[in-house]
């Protein structure tokens, strides 16, 4: 049965890393050409195998209609089509495509295949491309009608970036995450709190990520607020920058171990809750478990997901040397950066032009992943 007395939690508005007053407003019209996406590869295809690679563009079509667009023109089944990622709508998008050679009629050659779909490239590979085979994606974003201008925009913007490149993005997840008006994650909460589970699975997926999401928000949120995102605390798991391996450390090797947050080594991680744990010890638990129970949950309610969510960790920022902005000739600010999978551009834009949701973007991104 669900619990008594527990009124709808909605997800958290994130803060900002960057001061409110530091902003220059604008919103992304909607054009597909303002807002560009390049996937960047796990792994090069090595020319030769049992798989076609097909590096291919679209423009305005729906990321979870491709696989269906390359069953339908080659003549396999939709979940023999692999993708390492679902790219958004409005846009243009560049990712792989990967398709088995053993049963198609035809090679796949450079061309468009509907209306907004185009190969660009085709090369072999000795594996189906499956979802997370991906580093993460490069973005070419453009802002229009900014609230400021001359001197004041360049300074805003070098202010904004400078932060951003200096301490790391926020890794908060997007409020496409949680649902329309947090539906998703209403639809999480009654289910661990006792609740009845939604019946289909790719509901249940969405609704147990969405829960494990808000925890990790609110984690974030928190850690920002009381001035420790990047101050290692004892219970702590963190992820080395170069091989992305994790560790945590005892208690009298904290000081060694910032040293190399601050030198840019390490990041800290925060938790993704699930039924084989995610969460920290020590002192970094206790934090954790107080927004896991701010959510009228207990530690032990994430064992209904079972394996839908086993419980993993999040770097709690993205390091963010790649970012670049520029004003162009027809006044359109734009920003040119890398994310890795799984982490959201509205984010890293909702810190410039300050907007708190997707209404400064003139609609709404699917993940960026």
């Amino acid at each position: 049965m669900e619990r008594q007395g527990e009124e709808k939690i909605s997800p958290i508005v994130p803060p900002y890393l960057t001061p409110e007053d530091l902003r220059i407003g604008g919103r992304w019209k909607g054009e597909p050409e303002h807002f560009i996406v390049e996937e960047v590869a796990a792994y090069e295809a090595s020319g030769q195998g049992a798989h076609y690679f097909l590096w291919v563009e679209k423009r305005d079509v729906a990321g979870g209609d491709v696989a269906k667009v390359f069953a339908k023109r080659f003549g396999v089944k939709e979940s023999e089509v692999g993708i390492a990622g679902t790219k958004d709508k409005r846009g243009v998008t560049r990712q792989w495509v990967s398709l088995p050679a053993q049963n198609m009629s035809e090679e796949p050659a450079p061309e468009e295949i509907v209306e907004g779909v185009q190969i660009l490239e085709v090369t072999r590979h000795t594996n189906k491309l499956k979802t997370g085979h991906l580093k993460g994606n490069r973005f070419e974003i453009a802002l229009s009608d900014v609230e400021v201008g001359g001197e004041e925009l360049h300074q805003t913007l070098a202010s904004i970036a400078g932060q951003i490149q200096a301490e790391g993005l926020p890794n908060f997840y997007g409020e496409q995450r949680f649902g329309s008006g947090g539906s998703t994650l209403a639809m999480g909460l009654r289910w661990l709190r006792g609740g009845w589970a939604p019946r289909k699975g790719f509901l249940k997926r969405m609704a147990a990520s969405a829960v494990q999401s808000e925890v990790f928000n609110r984690v974030l949120a928190r850690r920002m607020r009381e001035g420790s995102l990047r101050q290692a605390m004892d219970g702590d798991v963190f992820e080395k920058v170069d091989s992305g391996g994790r560790f945590w450390v005892e208690e009298s090797e904290l000081e060694e171990t910032q040293a190399r947050v601050d030198a840019g080594e390490l990041l800290i991680t925060g938790p993704m809750p699930g039924s084989r744990g995610g969460l920290a010890d020590g002192v970094a638990g206790v934090l954790e478990r107080e927004e896991v129970g701010s959510l009228g949950l207990k530690e032990e309610d994430f064992d209904r997901l079972k394996r839908l969510g086993r419980g993993t960790r999040r770097p709690l920022w993205v390091p963010m040397g790649e970012l670049r902005t520029r004003v162009d000739e027809e006044g359109l600010v734009w920003f040119s950066f890398f994310l890795p999978s799984g982490s959201y551009a509205t984010v890293l834009v909702r810190e410039f032009n300050k907007s708190c949701g997707s209404d400064g973007f003139g609609g709404r991104f699917d993940r960026e992943g």
